[in-house]
């Protein structure tokens, strides 16, 4: 009897998978400051790259990211774009991609050389995310409305109207769907990353953040408000229905925990963070400072 095969698509994200799992493996107590590392003029961005072992810094005023060896600590400055804000990496093809705001482009560091290419984007990039699965990279363009999308086999371009003031993007590859953070219309913009067509959700008041979990298929989305307290709006990825969850004040980053089903939402305002549940909605918010 023949072995069944396992398809492409979701042996990649397995594949991401394990390399986040082993990232987080340690337990709460074994999680110790083993020593502190100098980097570039005011490091905005972080990513690691479970492909090779390395952690990519973004230095906004240096204007180049600070790669650092996991195993050594050494590390390496590669020059970027102008203004370098978001940083994104595609383990898959162990490329990694910079945001310059400043220059209107993305750096693209080869995570073997070191050595660089450049993409032009939209005007002001703000944000980046990655499908494993296709090797595509969406660029949210902050000041001109638009995604670009670059195919990261040939770095060609194309270009996406999304809403008012992008501010971030995040990518479920078991969907192929591309979710956009649309901050001055209080939207989100859902792009058919096979199609191209973009359909539009309404969200709570100046969304700033987006985070998938695609395991659930749920969508995140941080909800600054400014007037009171800030909310999470939770996007079904199959059916675009939505629903609000309570935050803290001026709520402005999101990270999932996909073996655990629990989201975290950064406060800014009241230094706090709120752990949802992914399955009931029901959240808890604890103090950080």
């Amino acid at each position: 009897m023949p072995t069944a095969r396992v398809p492409t698509a979701r042996c990649t994200l397995l594949f991401l998978l394990a390399c986040g799992i082993a990232c987080t493996g340690l337990p709460a107590n074994a999680q110790t400051l083993l020593t502190t590392i100098a980097t570039g003029k005011q490091p905005v961005a972080v990513a690691v790259n479970p492909a090779n072992r390395r952690v990519y810094v973004v230095n906004q005023n240096g204007n180049n990211v600070t790669v650092i060896d996991e195993a050594t600590n050494s590390t390496t400055t590669i020059p970027v774009g102008v203004g370098p804000v978001a940083v994104a990496i595609n383990a898959a093809t162990n490329k990694i991609y910079v945001a310059n705001q400043s220059s209107n482009n993305v750096t693209v560091i080869d995570g073997v050389s070191n050595s660089t290419s450049t993409v032009a984007t939209g005007h002001s990039p703000v944000a980046v995310a990655i499908n494993p699965v296709t090797n595509q990279i969406y660029v949210a363009n902050y000041s001109d409305n638009t995604v670009t999308a670059i195919n990261g086999s040939n770095n060609s371009t194309i270009g996406f109207a999304v809403g008012s003031y992008p501010s971030a993007v995040a990518v479920n590859p078991a969907t192929n769907k591309i979710y956009v953070a649309n901050q001055d219309d209080d939207t989100v913009t859902v792009i058919d990353g096979a199609t191209g067509h973009a359909t539009t959700i309404s969200v709570g008041r100046y969304p700033r953040a987006v985070a998938v979990n695609w395991v659930t298929n749920k969508i995140y989305v941080a909800n600054v408000t400014y007037f009171g307290m800030g909310t999470v709006t939770v996007i079904d990825g199959a059916t675009n229905s939505t629903t609000v969850v309570p935050a803290g004040l001026f709520p402005d980053a999101l990270a999932i925990n996909l073996m655990t089903n629990k989201i975290y939402v950064a406060n800014a305002g009241d230094g706090t963070v709120t752990a949802i549940d992914g399955a009931s909605n029901s959240t808890d918010r604890k103090s950080v400072v």
